[in-house]
């Protein structure tokens, strides 16, 4: 491999992991975020009755268009979380670091159960629900804090000479 390709290389390696911490910051924002918007669902929010027994797109259609202003944010916003948890996986992959994949997977994962918590929520208005989405979006945060963490150390190794 010739210099300006491997300089190149390096370049791109750079800007994916840069993006990949772009991105994994957003998600602890968005996610802090969602978690304070859930709270208030949770605590104040009133689900209506018709909602009770809905399943996953009756629950999240009717969370978006029926619910509560809180309710209806924090739906949509769990949509962009999984859009950005896809991205975030991507770039992972594209960085081409094990560690990291395994991070954004996770983050993925944790964000994907959360939401199937909150659909379950809406239906069901149980406590075991509200728990295992606030669990899971804890684990997203962590999975996230790891990406910095360690995206950072590769950073810093790419810019050595």
């Amino acid at each position: 491999m010739s210099a300006v390709t491997s300089t190149s290389t390096a370049v791109r390696s750079a800007a994916w992991i840069r993006g990949l911490r772009i991105n994994s910051f957003a998600a602890v924002v968005a996610l802090l975020i969602e978690y304070g918007l859930g709270v208030w669902v949770n605590l104040y929010g009133h689900l209506p009755a018709s909602d009770h027994g809905a399943n996953l797109t009756v629950g999240f259609g009717r969370a978006v268009s029926a619910g509560p202003v809180g309710l209806s944010i924090h739906a949509l916003l769990g949509l962009l979380l999984v859009v950005s948890a896809v991205a975030a996986l991507l770039r992972a992959v594209l960085v081409r670091r094990a560690p990291l994949i395994a991070a954004a997977v996770a983050g993925l994962l944790a964000i994907v159960v959360a939401g199937l918590s909150g659909a379950s929520f809406v239906g069901t208005a149980s406590n075991g629900a509200s728990m295992s989405m606030a669990t899971a979006a804890g684990v997203a945060v962590g999975a996230y804090a790891v990406i910095l963490l360690i995206s950072g150390d590769a950073q810093d190794q790419r810019a050595r000479p």
